[in-house]
């Protein structure tokens, strides 16, 4: 028989009354309908004829009682509704609120809320050097390169029970590789806090100072050139031997081996880390000047070399970002590169808006590198917008009046044949060696190397071709075009004497990837220790370690070196007896005069 039948033959059953003691006078607002349901009726009165009973007499009684709490019940609704009715409408107020006012008489009207909008402005220090995840992992930049891997390649571990593709907590991680670390005596502590910014300092145990010292006492026995035991460093995971066993890898062209020794430095150094320590947060600093510190720096300065020659730019951007937040007094001039690394990730907008800052900040628009690749980001943008690129002609028109010698090694880099009037012109031939110092002529070199393929490319280069021959015709027959570019040599005098200490260490890192990143066009620089090349003058050196004496070399007294140290006031200039070598220009020793500033404008 159906339920339906049954119901025609039984009736439908009755609800018995409510209790008393009932909660079911309370009733939040939040659970009430505004609407009644249309049922309501049919509910509370579904009793059957079928099935009285002598109880009637008790249930008519529930009923009354219900009748009465249902009138209750409207009568507070009623009342409710005209409480809310005079809140809007100004009028009485109830307990609550008198409480409030008064409250609010004694201690003052609280401050009204700021929006989500005013509460978080970031600078544009922030938009411009901020480190995002997704850009710093490789494995991404690989993916959007050459598509994921087929599943016939990598087949699926089948987990049963719990999925596998829960999310986890992430940690910031540099190298997405997994390695099986055991602490073994590097640790990370915070040094202090200053002004919501977090000072992190690696530390040494007792066991890890003294394989440290045997360490250094074993460099200072043998030849600079052999390799330390790598069992040795590996087994005591001590950085800076495996530090220097990477170089000597890359001395014997095993860039693999050498490669993955790095970015063995690079994670376990993340391993030991502090919990708080977090590359993507910009308020978090990593000093230079501690010697623990310096080789997470070296490595991560070589690990965005090889990522380069990876063709991996993108993600090598990020870690020059990353490596100007841990240390923004730039200890490894990241600046000399951060550009070049710019223009092979095509990141032309971001260029731009990064030099305007740093020129700003930091007086960077008179380096050369940044000078050239300003203009070449500005050809991109404008011909992409569709725009005049009068202003990307005066850009690198104005950079090759002031550095003329590296108009002829860009073409060479680019495989480019001028003809013999632009080849033979005294503005870029004759002029250009006899006023571009040595020191000056290898850094372009080095920068004309890196971005050839850049420069390579037909509209690059037809570009490039005309505002040459541009600038050649107009400082034939214009005195002031030749009036500008003595004046600009006069700049170049007073920048560039020697290599400040910063690009002097950057070199001495990447010295042994040369062949493998520019073909050999790395300066020859004295020798370093790779772990710690060219120590700062203000370094700290808490446990007490005998260092190890470098050969004196030729940092000279040139501006660029106080443009590099201006964020560091204790940075103090050699004396002249210092240098092995003889300066290509006279010392200076303050910036830029104001002459020399008109003249570059």
């Amino acid at each position: 028989m159906s339920l339906r039948n049954v119901r025609k033959l039984y009736g439908a059953t009755a609800l018995p009354p409510p209790n008393e003691s009932s909660d079911e006078e309370y009733e939040p607002l939040y659970a009430k309908n505004s609407a009644r349901s249309a049922y309501a009726g049919l509910l509370l009165s579904s009793s059957s004829e079928d099935h009285e009973s002598p109880l009637v007499s008790g249930n008519n009684s529930g009923a009354e009682d219900m009748k009465k709490k249902k009138k209750k019940k409207k009568k507070r609704q009623d009342k409710i509704k005209r409480s809310s009715q005079n809140s809007f409408n100004g009028g009485k107020l109830d307990e609550i609120d008198k409480s409030l006012m008064e409250v609010n008489a004694l201690l003052g009207e609280p401050e009204l809320e700021a929006s989500s909008e005013s509460k978080f402005k970031p600078d544009l220090l922030h938009i411009l050097f901020s480190v995002k995840y997704k850009h710093l992992n490789v494995s991404n930049e690989l993916l959007k390169m050459f598509g994921p891997e087929t599943p016939e390649e990598t087949p699926r571990r089948v987990v049963h029970g719990r999925q596998p593709n829960l999310k986890r907590i992430q940690k910031y991680s540099i190298i997405p590789q997994e390695f099986n670390f055991k602490k073994l005596g590097l640790s990370m502590s915070v040094d202090r806090r200053d002004h919501g910014i977090s000072y992190f300092v690696y530390d040494h145990s007792r066991e890890y100072q003294r394989v440290h010292k045997e360490f250094m006492v074993m460099l200072t026995q043998r030849a600079t050139h052999l390799m330390t035991p790598f069992e040795t460093s590996l087994k005591n995971m001590h950085v800076e031997g495996l530090l220097e066993a990477s170089d000597v890898m890359f001395r014997l062209e095993d860039y693999s081996a050498g490669n993955k020794i790095v970015e063995q430095v690079i994670a376990y150094m993340q391993f030991v880390a502090h919990p708080s320590f977090n590359v993507t947060d910009m308020r978090v600093r990593l000093e230079y000047k501690y010697l623990e510190n310096r080789p997470f720096h070296i490595a991560l300065l070589k690990y965005l070399h090889l990522l380069t020659n990876k063709a991996c730019h993108r993600t090598a951007l990020e870690i020059a970002k990353l490596m100007l937040n841990l240390d923004p007094s730039d200890p490894l001039a990241v600046i000399f590169i951060i550009d070049t690394v710019a223009l092979r990730a095509r990141e032309h907008q971001w260029l731009i808006d990064a030099i305007d800052y740093l020129n700003k900040e930091r007086e960077a628009g008179f380096m050369f590198n940044i000078q050239f690749s300003y203009a070449l980001a500005y050809f991109h943008v404008l011909t992409k917008n569709k725009q005049s690129i009068k202003k990307a002609d005066e850009l690198l028109q104005k950079a090759m009046a002031g550095f003329p010698w590296a108009l002829m090694q860009i073409l060479h880099s680019a495989n480019y044949t001028p003809d013999e009037r632009l080849r033979a012109h005294p503005l870029f031939n004759s002029y250009a060696f006899s006023t571009t110092c040595k020191n000056l002529k290898d850094l372009i070199l080095l920068y004309a190397t890196f971005t050839g393929a850049r420069w390579r490319e037909p509209p690059v280069m037809e570009w490039l071709i005309r505002n040459a021959n541009e600038l050649a015709d107009r400082y034939d027959v214009d005195s002031s075009i030749k009036e500008q570019t003595q004046g600009l040599q006069q700049v170049r005098q007073v920048l560039f004497r020697g290599w400040p200490e910063q690009v002097y260490r950057h070199l001495s890192v990447i010295k042994t990837l040369s062949n493998l990143l520019v073909d050999g066009a790395v300066p020859r620089v004295a020798a370093t220790r790779c772990y710690d090349p060219v120590p700062p003058r203000d370094g700290v050196n808490r446990y007490g370690y005998t260092l190890i004496p470098h050969t004196h070399i030729n940092l000279g007294n040139a501006i660029l070196t106080d443009f590099f140290t201006s964020l560091l006031p204790n940075y103090d200039i050699p004396p002249e007896d210092e240098y092995t070598s003889e300066p290509p220009f006279p010392a200076i020793h303050t910036r830029l005069p104001s002459t020399a500033r008109e003249q570059s404008s």
